[in-house]
C-alpha cells in the first residue's frame, strides 16, 4: 500500500498541471482560514461574540474548508487531463493553451466561492442565518442595500473592515500564491501531496468521527454546500399555490376552533390572513374581558425555567409508583396547576425551545434555528416585550452553539450566557443574583426564561458526581443529574419566595425535551417521537391557581399563548396553540422532529413517518398509555388514517408559515 501511495502521488507530483491547481488550492485555502478567523473571533455587528467558544469551532472550521477544497482540486485535476488529452488528440491546434483555460476556470471558481464566504459570514453576524436563495428573495429590494450599508457603518466589531476585507482578499490571496508558487515550485510535489492526503483523512475523522456535532457542522457549512442544497432541495416543503394554502389553511382553522371550544377569536380574512392563514385575533369579549384586564393592572413577574432532557418517564409526580428523583418538582407540582400529558414539539433543545417560542412545531425538514433565522417571526417574549415587559434570556448553555441567540436576540431585551457558570449551581445563583438585584427593582414587570443544562447527555455534568456515579448505565446516571438539577431548582425557588415581589410572580417549569434510553428500542434523538424523548412536565405555579393534575392533551405550542394570558395579553399571533388555562374545549398535541411527527387528538397519539410514508407508522397510542405500552395501530386503521391526514394539514401549513413568516 505504501509502494501504491508512493507511485501514484510520484506520477502526480510531476504532473505539471497538479502543481498550479495545487499552489492555487492552497492559496484559497489559506484565504479561507483567514476569513473563519475573522467570523468566530470577532463580535457580532451588537457588540456581542458571534460564538462564545470560537476554540471549539475553528479547527472543525479549517478541516471543513480541507475537505471541500480537497474534492474541487481532484474534480478539476481529473477535467484538467480530460482536457489535456483532448487538446492534444483532437484539437492540437491549439496545443499551446493546453491547461491554461482549466487553471483560469479554477481560479475564477474559487474567486467566487472565497468572495461568496465572506457576504455569507457577514449575512451569519448580521442575520444569523446562511445565504441561501430563499433569503436573497427576502432581501431582494433595493432599501435591503441602504440597510446594509447601515449595518457596516455601525458594526460594533470594527466599522466598514468588510469593505477592506473585500478589496483586499484577493490580492492577498495571490500574493499567497506566488509565495507558495516560490517556495514549492521548483521541487516535487511528492512529499507535499502525500501531507495533503494524510491531512485529508485525518480531517474527515476529526469532524465526521472523534469530535461531532450538528449545530456546529451546521453553522460551519461552507458555500459550497450552501449552493448545492439549494440547487437540489430535498429540504423545503412543497411549494403550496393560493389554492393549496386556502384549503389546507381553512382546513386547519376549522380544527383549531374545534380543539379551542369558544368563539373568543377568529382568523383575519384579509390579505395577511390570505397570505398566512394562521393569523388570529382576539374578539372584544376577550381582549376586553374583566378578567384580563385584571391581570394586565398586575403586571405579573414570570419566571420560566426550561430543564434540560427532564423526560417524564422519570419526573415523580407524573410517575406516582415510581421512586422519583424530582422530589423539589414533585412538591411544587401539589400546590400547582400541573400537566401530565405535555409533550414537546420538537426536537433537540433547538426544537424544543423555538416551538414554545413560537407556537408552532418544528420545522419538519429545514434546520430552523439556521434556515430561517431571517424569517420574521413574533414570539411570546417578544409580545412582553412590546408590553412593557423587561424580558432577559439566561442560559447555562451557550445560545450561539446552535444559534438560538440569533432569535433570542430579536425577542428579549438582554442574553446572558457565561461560560464558566455552566453548571446549574452556579449558573442559578448567578441567575438569582441578576433577577433579585435588577430585574425585580426595576419598574418593569419582568419574564426571566432559565434554560438549564447540568442534566444533558452524556448526564455526567454535574457538579459532585462521583466516579462510582459517572460510571452507572445511562438509565441510572440520568436519574443522579436529575436529581442534581432538583435540588438546584429548589434553592433557586427558595432563595426568592419570600420576596415582597414573589407573591406577583408566576413560576412556570418544563423541559425542553425528553431523552430516549432504550424504550421502544429507541437509543438516540434522531427520528424518534416516543414517550422516552416528547413527554416532559409542566407546571405553572402562582397566585389565582388552584392545585390540580391536569390531563388534557397538550404540547410546547401550547405555551406561548397561555403564559400570554396569565399576563393579561391576547394579541393578533400565528401560534397553533390554546391557552391551556381557558378551562373547556378539548385538546391537540402537535410536533415535527428528524423525519418523524406526531399528534395527540381524541383519546389518541399517532407517531408516523414524515414526510407520508403509507404503511411506515411507529405506532398509535391511547393517550392515558404515557408509557406506550400497547401499539394499537394494526387494530385500529381508519384512526391512523385519520390522523395521518390531520398530521399532513398541520404541518405543512406550518412549514409554510415558518418559511413564510410576517
Amino acid at each position: 500500500m505504501k509502494k501504491f501511495i508512493s507511485a501514484v502521488t510520484g506520477k502526480m507530483a510531476e504532473f505539471a498541471p497538479w502543481k498550479n491547481l495545487v499552489f492555487i488550492s492552497l492559496a484559497f485555502w489559506g484565504s479561507h482560514i483567514l476569513l473563519r478567523f475573522l467570523l468566530l473571533f470577532r463580535n457580532n455587528p451588537y457588540g456581542f461574540p458571534f460564538v462564545s467558544k470560537p476554540d471549539w469551532y475553528i479547527f472543525h472550521a479549517i478541516c471543513l474548508d480541507f475537505l471541500w477544497i480537497g474534492k474541487a482540486l481532484l474534480v478539476f485535476a481529473l477535467f484538467t487531463v480530460l482536457f489535456g488529452y483532448i487538446q492534444s488528440k483532437i484539437l492540437k491546434k491549439l496545443s499551446k493553451n493546453k491547461h491554461r483555460v482549466c487553471t483560469v476556470l479554477y481560479t475564477i471558481f474559487h474567486s467566487a466561492i472565497l468572495l461568496t464566504t465572506l457576504l455569507d459570514n457577514e449575512v451569519q453576524r448580521f442575520l444569523g442565518s446562511h445565504l441561501s436563495f430563499g433569503l436573497a428573495n427576502t432581501y431582494k429590494d433595493t432599501s435591503s442595500i441602504v440597510m446594509f450599508y447601515d449595518y457596516v457603518a455601525n458594526d460594533l466589531s470594527v466599522p466598514f473592515l468588510q469593505f477592506f476585507v473585500l478589496a483586499l482578499i484577493l490580492p492577498a490571496t495571490y500574493g499567497l500564491y506566488r509565495l507558495i508558487r516560490k517556495g514549492l515550485g521548483n521541487r516535487s510535489l511528492k512529499i507535499p501531496l502525500i501531507a495533503m492526503c494524510i491531512f485529508y483523512v485525518a480531517s474527515h475523522l476529526f469532524v465526521y468521527v472523534i469530535w461531532t456535532g450538528n449545530a456546529r457542522m451546521t453553522k460551519l457549512r461552507p458555500v459550497v454546500t450552501l449552493v448545492y442544497n439549494d440547487l437540489f432541495p430535498a429540504k423545503k416543503s412543497e411549494h403550496l399555490n393560493a389554492t393549496d394554502v386556502a384549503v389546507l389553511g381553512k382546513a386547519y382553522q376549522q380544527l383549531w376552533q374545534k380543539v379551542q371550544g369558544d368563539s373568543l377569536w377568529e382568523f383575519d380574512s384579509s390579505e395577511i390572513g390570505q397570505k398566512l392563514p394562521l393569523y388570529r385575533i382576539p374578539k372584544t369579549a376577550l381582549a376586553e374581558s374583566e378578567a384580563l384586564k385584571a391581570r394586565r393592572a398586575e403586571k405579573p413577574n414570570i419566571i420560566f425555567f426550561l430543564l434540560e432532557s427532564h423526560r417524564g418517564l422519570n419526573v415523580g409526580f407524573m410517575n406516582p409508583n415510581e421512586p422519583s428523583p424530582t422530589p423539589f418538582l414533585d412538591s411544587i407540582a401539589k400546590h400547582s396547576h400541573a400537566w401530565v400529558r405535555m409533550h414537546a414539539s420538537g426536537l433537540p433543545t433547538t426544537g424544543g425551545v423555538l416551538s414554545t417560542h413560537l407556537g408552532m412545531p418544528h420545522h419538519s425538514k429545514l434546520a430552523e434555528a439556521t434556515d430561517l433565522a431571517h424569517v420574521n417571526l413574533p414570539s411570546f417574549a417578544s409580545v412582553l416585550t412590546d408590553s412593557g415587559y423587561t424580558t432577559h434570556y439566561f442560559s447555562a448553555a451557550d445560545p450561539a452553539w446552535d444559534n438560538l441567540g440569533v432569535w433570542m436576540a430579536k425577542w428579549y431585551t438582554a442574553e446572558h450566557y457565561d461560560r464558566n457558570f455552566e453548571d446549574d449551581s452556579s449558573f442559578f445563583d448567578k441567575t438569582v443574583s441578576a433577577i433579585r438585584n435588577s430585574l425585580a427593582t426595576g419598574d418593569k414587570p419582568f419574564l426571566a426564561t432559565i434554560m438549564s443544562r447540568s442534566n444533558h447527555y452524556p448526564f455526567n455534568f454535574a457538579a459532585g458526581m462521583t466516579d462510582e456515579e459517572k460510571n452507572r448505565p445511562l438509565q441510572e446516571r440520568i436519574k443522579v443529574t436529575m436529581h442534581y438539577t432538583d435540588r438546584q431548582l429548589a434553592r433557586f425557588i427558595h432563595s426568592i419566595e419570600n420576596e415582597p415581589w414573589y407573591k406577583n410572580t408566576y413560576v412556570i417549569i418544563m423541559a425542553d425535551h425528553g431523552f430516549p434510553l432504550g424504550e421502544n428500542d429507541v437509543s438516540t434523538m434522531n427520528g424518534s417521537a416516543y414517550s422516552n424523548a416528547t413527554w416532559i412536565p409542566f407546571v405553572i405555579h402562582g397566585k389565582g391557581l388552584e392545585p390540580a393534575i391536569d390531563t388534557a392533551t397538550t404540547a410546547q405550542i401550547d405555551v406561548g399563548v397561555t403564559i400570554l394570558e396569565l399576563a393579561g395579553l391576547a394579541v393578533p399571533n400565528v401560534s397553533m396553540g390554546h391557552n391551556l388555562l381557558r378551562g373547556y374545549g378539548s385538546g391537540l398535541s402537535l410536533g415535527a422532529y428528524s423525519k418523524v411527527a406526531d399528534i395527540g387528538f381524541d383519546g389518541y397519539r399517532l407517531i408516523d413517518r414524515y414526510p407520508l410514508n403509507s404503511g411506515n407508522v411507529d405506532g398509535l397510542f391511547a393517550e392515558g398509555d404515557t408509557h406506550q405500552k400497547k401499539n394499537l395501530a394494526a387494530e385500529k386503521p381508519a384512526e391512523v388514517k385519520r390522523l395521518e391526514a390531520l398530521i399532513d394539514t398541520l404541518i405543512k401549513i406550518s412549514d409554510y408559515t415558518l418559511e413564510t413568516g410576517f
